[in-house]
């Protein structure tokens, strides 16, 4: 990650800023910048083509300018232009309560809603800290605690956010691993791969994985409960025919009926053909001021040469989004250690 604010510096033509025993100010100015430019390398590292820098570097520089020095109490973009920087959702509202001398009911209701989520983080803190007292001291004789609303209220939302037992997925969880490779943050690597499929339940808090037919997985197939996570399995289309007595004869059909004669045909232009597969993409080097786009190898179905095709140039959703799994996919294990070893 040096190598990283290094190169952002350069880009950004600053310095870093001293940080010394006697101003602790400036450790916090530098750590909110710290923050909002590692969650835009995050950002950026989780997405498989990472051609978006451009749009992310824009919101980067603004969340930079607008952040609050404690120090001079001011933004770094005021003091520069001796004005605030603001997004156009707050530049609107803001002038709407100049022009009525009151606050508009965009800020109205922000600051509502403010006020609500810290009373009710307040509540829940404050139902938590109960519990911990009667754990502390033991069940009270009369039962004042468990008809305490607050504190029904926080078991109720513990009881409801249980995790769904691993029998109820229909076999598919997440595999949670802890070890990354030597040189790589925790904070940038991804630690829930694939999903793998349930072989058998070995113990009552171990369960055996069935591992694919990959050279890279080379763990223990069997894993404590604590490392897996449920999949959220959507349930299939309904194949059931509610009217059973419908035939083809009395069948109404509005498309063929409403709609010109031919126009549901698939139109078959000259120049157009199938893709069967997607096998590597590349990014060309651009020798102009333009954004460089990025080309896809495409197998086509009927030919043996392959191509490179802009993404423009492809209509195969289905192929392209498996594609863009499949790497982003084998990318996070490229960050964990081949062999994890517990």
């Amino acid at each position: 990650m040096s190598e990283v604010f290094q190169a952002f510096a350069e880009m950004m033509q600053s310095r870093s800023r001293a940080t010394l025993s006697y101003r602790p100010q400036a450790s916090g100015q530098q750590e909110c910048s710290v923050k909002s430019v590692m969650t835009s390398v995050r950002v950026y590292a989780e997405d498989p083509l990472q051609q978006d820098w451009d749009e992310i570097a824009e919101r980067l520089v603004f969340a930079i300018n607008t952040s609050h020095d404690t120090t001079r109490m001011e933004t770094p973009f005021y003091l520069v232009h001796d004005w605030d920087a603001q997004s156009t959702p707050l530049a609107m509202s803001s002038s709407l309560g100049r022009a009525s001398n009151s606050q508009s009911d965009a800020l109205a209701w922000s600051h509502y809603q403010a006020a609500e989520k810290e009373r009710r983080v307040k509540e829940h803190n404050e139902a938590l800290s109960r519990l911990d007292k009667a754990a502390v001291s033991g069940p009270r004789k009369n039962g004042g605690l468990v008809n305490d609303p607050a504190v029904l209220s926080v078991l109720n939302n513990a009881v409801k956010n249980l995790p769904r037992s691993l029998s109820e997925t229909e076999g598919r969880v997440w595999l949670y691993m802890e070890r990354v490779k030597p040189g790589l943050t925790k904070k940038l690597a991804h630690r829930w791969h694939e999903p793998f499929r349930i072989k058998r339940k070995v113990e009552e808090f171990a369960y055996e994985l069935e591992l694919p037919d990959k050279s890279g997985y080379r763990f223990y197939p069997v894993v404590h409960v604590s490392r897996l996570m449920a999949v959220n399995e959507y349930p299939s289309r309904p194949k059931t025919r509610l009217t059973q007595e419908v035939t083809e004869d009395i069948r109404f059909d509005f498309d063929e009926e409403l709609l010109p004669e031919g126009s549901w045909e698939p139109d078959h232009l000259a120049g157009e053909y199938e893709v069967k597969a997607i096998l590597d993409d590349r990014m060309p080097q651009s020798t102009s001021t333009e954004r460089a786009v990025r080309e896809f190898k495409v197998k086509w179905v009927g030919y043996d040469e392959l191509t490179w095709e802009l993404s423009s140039n492809l209509s195969c959703g289905g192929l392209f989004y498996d594609y863009l799994r499949v790497k982003k996919s084998e990318r996070r294990l490229q960050m964990v250690q081949v062999a994890d070893e517990d």
